[in-house]
């Protein structure tokens, strides 16, 4: 048994396995998702091992949406191009550009009651989960930095969300 235990290691690692276990991870704050700034579509939690770390977004750390309508997948899909667009430089937006629309066609249309998760692990993989099922992944903080603008960078999908995120309240 002590033999396999190495193998059984390279084989998790191998096939995409996270190192984090992300259903461990603290649930730090929370906030209502709004769409349009009027429409309650759902709630958002930030997840982390240590809720009071300086870098609010090191990895790991975990993203959660879960909704309480339909949402069209193509409309996460465009809100997340246009998003991260929003807050690149245009020669940074061009340079991930193929990657983020790879990564995006990967969504699917939400039901009530559905949770998307974004897991950014500590070997810079970003994870897109649909009730548990992995979606997308793709490697790289460069990536990962840019797809999480859409919430906390300079220009997010809302000021409001980003804050009650990053406050550590829930």
């Amino acid at each position: 048994m002590v033999k396999r235990t190495p193998l059984i290691a390279l084989l998790l690692i191998t096939a995409g396995a996270s190192a984090t276990d992300f259903e461990g991870l603290r649930q730090c704050s929370s906030a209502k998702v709004k769409a349009l700034k009027v429409f309650h579509v759902g709630q958002a939690a930030l997840y982390r091992q240590d809720c009071g770390a300086d870098d609010k977004l090191a990895p790991p750390l975990r993203l959660a949406f879960g909704y309480n309508r339909e949402v069209p997948g193509d409309a996460f899909a465009k809100a997340a191009r246009k998003m991260i667009e929003r807050n690149l430089t245009e020669a940074r937006f061009q340079s991930l550009s193929r990657r983020i629309d790879a990564f995006n066609r990967h969504y699917r249309t939400t039901s009530d009651g559905d949770r998307y998760t974004l897991d950014y692990d500590s070997d810079q993989s970003l994870v897109l989960r649909l009730n548990g099922e992995e979606l997308a992944r793709e490697r790289g903080r460069d990536f990962a930095d840019a797809y999480l603008s859409i919430w906390f960078g300079e220009n997010p999908y809302s000021d409001n969300l980003k804050a009650e995120l990053l406050s550590g309240g829930s």
